[in-house]
């Protein structure tokens, strides 16, 4: 199954401005990040959402293959949703496939007040078992425990291909939006009971955001950003311009002084602080899947 049209924007890059410098700022050194994990994924593994919790870093996506360190478990059968578990460190804790017989894509994923996961995808259905699957037309949710078991799975057959963006909790409900097939309405919104029941999907003549490529994120003390670029930043000795070079800056939160300037391997796709964790970088190049941990107050 392609995939590449529904998720290859995600993986754009940009050539982002410098960032602003004070008046005299001082040298800094470009930094140098090893990647703390790899995925080691084949041709059409993807992870699509980094997600944390105080004490666990997770990855969902899709994956077709077993070759992998974080997706080891045997197929469920043609494409597969799966959610791996790290320790703050990057160490595999736990899996979990997620999925039917058919092609099935997790794309999206919160962590609720109790710990419980809820990850939101799709899945193909087919009108017969002699019919293959038409696309992926069967909006489908996981509730997953923080132990990494499956407790509920909750679906809801639509009339387009649609593929969810996001999940965020609104007051007692979640709300899952996402893009949509549907002619003239390339987006979708759902609601989602905490007890698993489905709302009406409402479509959109309104396109899903692209998200930003200059990522950001706050720790107690810092305030992080990371984007692409290959031009020359003020006070910045090393950085191989006009070379495209992923950056990870580390700013005071008051009056935004850059103190470090890190880079980092492949092209920026989320960026995360979390307590008792880190900073947590999740980049890709060629098909790798990269997490760069950086512990930070």
């Amino acid at each position: 199954m392609n995939r590449a049209l529904l998720f290859g924007s995600a993986l754009a890059l940009v050539i982002a401005a410098p960032v602003q410098a004070a008046t005299k700022p001082p040298t800094l050194a470009l930094i140098t990040l090893t990647p703390t994990i790899s995925t080691n994924f084949s041709g059409g593994d993807e992870v699509q959402k980094l997600i944390t919790s105080p004490t666990a870093i997770f990855l969902l996506g899709t994956v077709e293959s077993t070759t992998s360190p974080f997706v080891t478990s045997p197929s469920l059968g043609g494409t597969d949703g799966f959610i791996s578990a790290l320790n703050p460190q990057g160490v595999k804790v736990w899996e979990l496939r997620l999925g039917s017989p058919g092609d099935d894509v997790a794309t999206a994923g919160l962590i609720d007040d109790s710990g419980t996961i809820w990850v939101v995808g799709s899945s193909a259905v087919a009108p017969s078992a002699s019919t293959p699957a038409p696309g992926l037309n069967r909006l489908t949710v996981w509730e997953i425990s923080a132990g990494g078991l499956l407790e509920n799975t909750f679906t809801k057959d639509v009339g387009d291909i649609d593929i969810p963006t996001s999940v965020a909790l609104k007051g007692a409900n979640f709300i899952i939006q996402g893009i949509s097939n549907k002619a003239g309405f390339p987006s979708f919104t759902v609601s989602l009971t905490p007890l698993g029941k489905i709302g009406a999907i409402k479509n959109s003549a309104t396109a899903v955001v692209i998200s930003p490529q200059i990522l950001t994120t706050s720790s107690a003390s810092y305030g992080w950003q990371s984007y692409v670029t290959s031009k020359a930043i003020n006070g910045v000795t090393g950085l191989p311009a006009p070379q495209k070079t992923t950056v990870l800056i580390k700013s005071a939160l008051k009056g935004k002084a850059m103190k470090a300037i890190y880079s980092v391997v492949g092209s920026p796709l989320s960026l995360q602080y979390q307590s008792g964790v880190g900073v947590v970088e999740l980049t890709q190049n060629a098909g790798t899947y990269f997490v760069t941990i950086i512990r930070a107050k």
